[in-house]
C-alpha cells in the first residue's frame, strides 16, 4: 500500500513539475494595445472612412491663420487646425463633437479643443467640423485620434498623418516663408 501511495505520489509530482515546464517554456502572450484604448478604424487624411455611426472625409490639418481664431497657449507654441466633413451615416439623428488628440511618434500627446458649435445631424447629413490645437516647438504629429464626445463608447477614429499632411497656411504663423524671387 505504502509503495503504491509513493508511486502516486511521485506521478503527481511529475505532472505537476511537467506542467511547470511546459508553461515555463511557453512564449508570453504580448499585451495588446496600450492602457483603456478604444475601438477605432484607421487611416489616413486622404481616405474617407467609417465609423459605423459617422463617415468623416476631406480631412486636412494646418497652421492656424488669424480667421480661426485659435492662439497658442505659450509663448514659441504652433497653432495647428484640424478640419474635416462628418456626415451621419445612421438612420437616426445625432448629436455631438469631437474630442481631438494628436501623438507624436515618442507618444506625447496634445489635447485639441472644439473651434465650432458641434454637429445637429439628420441621417444623410453633414456638418463642418474644426478643431485646433497647440503644440510646442518641435512637435511633429503622427496620429491623430477622434472620439464622440457624446458617445465615447463608439468607434473613435485613428488618422495616421504621413510627412507631407501637415501643411502650412500662406501667412500663418510658422509657415515657411515665400520663396525668393529672381529679378528680372
Amino acid at each position: 500500500m505504502i509503495a503504491r501511495r509513493a508511486a502516486l505520489c511521485s506521478m503527481l509530482l511529475a505532472l505537476v513539475l511537467g506542467a511547470d515546464a511546459a508553461n515555463a517554456l511557453a512564449k508570453p502572450t504580448p499585451v495588446p494595445g496600450g492602457a483603456n484604448q478604444l475601438a477605432g478604424v484607421s487611416g489616413t487624411l486622404a481616405q474617407t472612412l467609417f465609423n459605423g455611426t459617422l463617415r468623416l472625409h476631406r480631412m486636412s490639418l494646418k497652421d492656424a491663420v488669424p480667421a480661426d481664431n485659435v492662439h497658442p497657449n505659450a509663448p514659441g507654441e504652433r497653432t495647428l487646425v484640424f478640419r474635416a466633413i462628418v456626415n451621419n451615416g445612421t438612420h437616426h439623428e445625432d448629436h455631438g463633437y469631437f474630442d481631438a488628440t494628436l501623438a507624436d511618434a515618442d507618444g506625447i500627446t496634445v489635447t485639441g479643443r472644439p473651434l465650432d458649435d458641434g454637429w445637429s445631424l439628420e441621417p444623410g447629413a453633414g456638418a463642418r467640423v474644426v478643431n485646433g490645437f497647440s503644440v510646442p516647438a518641435g512637435f511633429v504629429p503622427t496620429k491623430l485620434l477622434l472620439v464622440e464626445a457624446a458617445h465615447p463608447k463608439s468607434r473613435a477614429f485613428r488618422i495616421t498623418l504621413k510627412p507631407g499632411d501637415l501643411s502650412s497656411a500662406p501667412g500663418a504663423p510658422g509657415a515657411p516663408p515665400p520663396a525668393p524671387t529672381a529679378a528680372p
